[in-house]
């Protein structure tokens, strides 16, 4: 309602209120997104919290199995390295299914975080072995060679790797590594997430590989994307 000069009460006109109607809709499409991205990142990092203390607490009984990761002998591009690291691991995990080293239980396209395209598609021949946890977070194990490992996972060992990449939405998008798939090495100081020795290329414009590091640094939120 508006007030005249002499006091009476005026309804607003159809045009003022289509007018009023017409700017709240363009801040909601504006600002809408953006709380659409944040929400769904603060979901991200409490998945994320609790599948890296799933992986801790496997890794934590596969070392006292089988010793420490530095005595697996695992090799880059071996199929008998990765198939025994899911061996060492499989026991602790409650899985709802099992793919190996088959397709089904990974999102494709795999994306950088700059958003270049890592995995087209599912491929037999680079031994990765995965699977769905029970609450429906994918998981990926990869074997990398030690200069990766200190090179683009920014973590200081001398000997090749297991590398676990968790989706901690499963197959929704983006599929993107630093956004919503996070990589954690095995060594001998147990299951540590990438970036823990440097982290200095977690970065919009990298492959996203050290950000869960920098994601536990900020207190488990994404503030390298900001």
């Amino acid at each position: 309602m508006k007030l005249k000069r002499n006091g009476i009460k005026s309804a607003f006109t159809l045009a003022e209120v289509l007018i009023t109607l017409g700017i709240i809709g363009v801040v909601a499409s504006l600002t809408m997104p953006s709380l659409n991205q944040k929400l769904q990142d603060q979901r991200n990092m409490s998945a994320l919290k609790k599948g890296y203390s799933v992986l801790q607490q496997a890794t934590n009984l596969a070392i006292s199995e089988h010793e420490g990761p530095e005595y697996w002998g695992m090799v880059d591009n071996s199929v008998e390295s990765v198939t025994n690291v899911y061996n060492y691991y499989k026991p602790y995990f409650n899985m709802m299914r099992e793919c190996q080293n088959k397709p089904g239980c990974w999102g494709y396209p795999t994306k950088f975080l700059n958003g270049s395209v890592y995995w087209t598609n599912h491929n037999t021949s680079w031994y990765q072995y995965a699977f769905t946890l029970a609450d429906g977070m994918n998981v990926l194990i990869d074997i990398y060679p030690a200069s990766s490992i200190r090179g683009d996972f920014g973590i200081d060992v001398d000997y090749d790797c297991a590398v676990f990449f968790i989706d901690v939405n499963a197959d929704k998008l983006p599929n993107q590594i630093g956004r919503d798939i996070f990589a954690f090495v095995v060594t001998e100081r147990g299951m540590q997430p990438a970036g823990i020795n440097n982290m200095t290329n977690c970065t919009a414009n990298s492959t996203g590989y050290q950000c869960a590091s920098r994601i536990i640094k900020d207190g488990w939120t994404i503030k390298y994307l900001k």
